[in-house]
This record gives structure tokens, C-alpha cells and sequence, in this order.
């Protein structure tokens, strides 16, 4: 395979992450305005955050062995465009159940895209050079936040958030023409990960891992959820206003990462308990921090750097663990992450009511720190 052809693949599954990371996010800063045209409250939108989740979990469990049997270029170009079909059907909601049934519609999609980008990823990398190719990749992320995000809210409050769906729907089908061309006569067949779910889930320290990934990512998405609404109540922002800080999290997000990419330290037991730990201190500074402005932008970006860390230490310690069932391993890890997309929304939505931003804070620091408390007190497979 040709030097340029190989970057061609790599570029269009970073648009892949840059595509989904566009529809994951983009509903966090302008729950307002959406909520305001659709005749509701934003509790009821942000339901469609839980009903994304709710679907990536089921269909990347169901449907990601279709990535085997029908091969990359197929299936990564067919859920690009399912994607784009969604995030456009978003854009002419009438209701907020209608958001919620196209957001489902983009879930279904991403529980094949998401998993297939990273296993394609690994599959079209040079021999050893694997980590640095789907970390490129999965930078796409870091740009969807500090670029797509802020982009969003800015369309939201010149145009409309009908837009906002139009332009990541369009992008979405662009990426999928990409996908098509660069993929094609690419294959993933390894017999060696065909291993059987219960089997990966009894290897030694997986299950408690992916315990700990559905904590964190259950903090984490229930309080990215109500972020954007909640410092908009606290600073009195506009969406723009309130895009900027989601941009602080993508960019402290996106240093760590390059500052992984030349300097990853060993994921040990006291590295993911210190990063856990500091954590949920950062989720309880959100109490005096969202009464200024540039303290709520610094905890942003240090929120965004230490959740780079952790993120990357629990997914290199889960495959460290998984040995040859990798595949079926991160399988699991992303449907557990999005079965914590849908129940992070919908269980602080009741603390977002009662007690608003902190309330929601509060319970996501106690949750952390009960997951560092736990991987502490355990001991765990090496």
C-alpha cells in the first residue's frame, strides 16, 4: 500500500470521529434555543442525548460483527451515511420525541462507526506503529470540541439550530463518500478476537475495568449534558458565550493528547487512582468556579486535560488486560461508555431540576472518587 494512500484511509476515519464528535456534542451548548423552538423544557431534549446513548450501546453490541462479514468500506461508508440521514431528519424535528427518535436513528449508526473507526484504524497502520495511528484518529475528538462545538453555537445564534443539524448531516455524507473510496479491497478478518463475550468478560480484570469506565463515563456524560445550560444560568451567557468553555474543554482535552503522543507515563494502579482523584476535585471546584468567567474557562480546560488522562490510562490498561480479545473487549467498552450516554442525562436530569450545575457537579465528584476509592481497594490483574 502506497505512503498516500495509507494517509488517505487515516484522514477519512478521522473525519469519521470528527463527524460523530460533531453530532455527540453539538446539543450540549444550544439545549435552550432547541427547547425554546420545540415548546419545551431542556430536560426534554437532553433526552435525546440518553436516546443516542441508548442506541450506540445496543447497536454496537448488535450490529459492529457486521464489520467482519461485509468489510470496512461497506459498512463504515453505509453507517456514514445513517448518520447524515439522522442528523438531517434532526433538523426537521417538530417535537422534541421526534429529536429524540432521529437522535436514535444517529445511535444506531455510531454503534458501527465509532468501533469500526478505531478496529480499521489498527487494521491499516504500519506494523508497530499502531497507538500513533489511532491516536491521530482519535484527536478528531479534541477537534470537534475546541472547532465543531463552538461552531455550533455560533450557527445556533446567527441562523438557527436547524442549520447546525443541516451542516453535520452534509459532513456526513461527505465523510461517508470518503470512507467508500479510501476503504475499498481493505479486510479485518482476525479468527484470533472472534472470542465469545461472556469469555472476554471472565478475563481477569476486565469486568471490574469496564465497572470503573461506566462510572467515570456515567459522571462525565451527565454532567457534559446540563455544562452548557447550567454556566449559561450561572454567567447569564449566550450560546456562543456558553460555546466558548465547551471550547476550553476541548482544548485542555487536546493538549494532553499531544502531550500523550510524545509522553504517555505507565498506566498504573496510582496514576488512574491520582487522575480519578483529581477529578472529582475539578468537578467540586465547579462551585465557586462557575461565579467567574475565567475561572469556569480554566476549570474547563484543566476538566478537559485530566479527562484525556484518565480516558487514555483506562482504555490502555483495558486492552493491556484483554490480551488477543481485544476486539470483543472494546466492543464491550463502547457499549458500556454509551449505556452511560444514555443513563448519565437522564439520572442528574432530576438534580439538574432540583439543584441545577452544582447539584449535578456534586454527584459526579462522589461518583469518581467512589471509582477511585474502588480501584484503590481492589486488586487487580496484572
Amino acid at each position: 500500500m502506497s505512503h498516500h494512500a495509507r494517509w488517505a484511509q487515516v484522514a477519512a476515519l478521522f473525519a469519521a470521529v470528527v463527524a460523530v464528535g460533531s453530532n455527540a456534542f453539538v446539543l450540549t451548548p444550544i439545549l435552550r434555543e432547541v427547547s425554546a423552538s420545540l415548546g419545551t423544557v431542556p430536560q426534554h431534549v437532553a433526552w435525546a442525548i440518553s436516546a443516542f446513548g441508548a442506541a450506540t450501546a445496543v447497536s454496537s453490541l448488535v450490529l459492529s460483527a457486521q464489520l467482519d462479514r461485509w468489510g470496512p468500506a461497506k459498512v463504515l461508508s453505509l453507517s456514514a451515511v445513517l448518520l447524515g440521514v439522522a442528523e438531517l431528519s434532526s433538523s426537521l424535528s417538530a417535537h422534541w420525541l421526534h429529536l429524540c427518535l432521529a437522535q436514535a436513528m444517529a445511535g444506531v449508526a455510531v454503534g458501527v462507526l465509532l468501533p469500526g473507526t478505531y478496529a480499521t484504524a489498527a487494521a491499516v497502520s504500519p506494523r508497530g506503529k499502531e497507538a500513533k495511528v489511532i491516536g491521530l484518529v482519535l484527536t478528531g475528538w479534541a477537534l470537534s470540541l475546541v472547532f465543531g462545538v463552538p461552531f455550533a453555537a455560533y450557527v445556533t445564534e446567527h441562523v438557527g439550530w436547524r442549520s447546525v443539524y443541516v451542516i453535520t448531516g452534509t459532513l456526513s455524507l461527505a465523510v461517508a463518500c470518503a470512507l467508500w473510496l479510501s476503504l475499498r479491497g481493505i479486510s479485518l478478518s482476525r479468527p484470533v478476537e472472534r472470542v465469545a463475550l461472556q469469555g472476554a468478560l471472565r478475563i481477569p480484570g476486565v469486568a471490574f475495568m469496564l465497572l470503573l469506565v461506566f462510572g467515570y463515563m456515567t459522571a462525565f456524560y451527565g454532567t457534559f449534558a446540563y455544562f452548557g445550560e447550567g454556566l449559561r444560568v450561572a454567567l447569564h451567557l449566550s450560546a456562543q458565550g456558553a460555546g466558548s468553555f465547551v471550547f476550553a474543554y476541548g482544548l485542555g482535552f487536546g493538549i494532553a493528547g499531544l502531550m500523550l503522543s510524545h509522553f504517555a507515563p505507565r498506566a498504573t494502579k496510582s496514576y488512574m487512582v491520582t487522575a480519578l482523584v483529581l477529578i472529582s476535585l475539578c468537578y467540586v471546584a465547579w462551585l465557586p468556579a462557575s461565579t467567574v468567567r475565567s475561572w469556569a474557562f480554566i476549570n474547563s480546560a484543566v476538566w478537559g486535560f485530566l479527562n484525556q488522562l484518565a480516558l487514555n490510562a483506562l482504555i490502555v490498561t483495558l486492552n493491556r488486560y484483554a490480551a488477543e480479545a481485544r476486539g470483543v473487549v472494546m466492543g464491550i467498552y463502547s457499549a458500556v461508555t454509551y449505556v452511560a450516554v444514555f443513563a448519565g442525562p437522564l439520572c442528574m436530569g432530576p438534580l439538574y431540576a432540583a439543584y441545577g450545575l452544582f447539584g449535578v457537579t456534586a454527584m459526579a465528584g462522589a461518583i469518581v472518587l467512589a471509582s477511585a476509592a474502588a480501584l484503590l481497594a481492589v486488586r487487580v490483574h496484572h
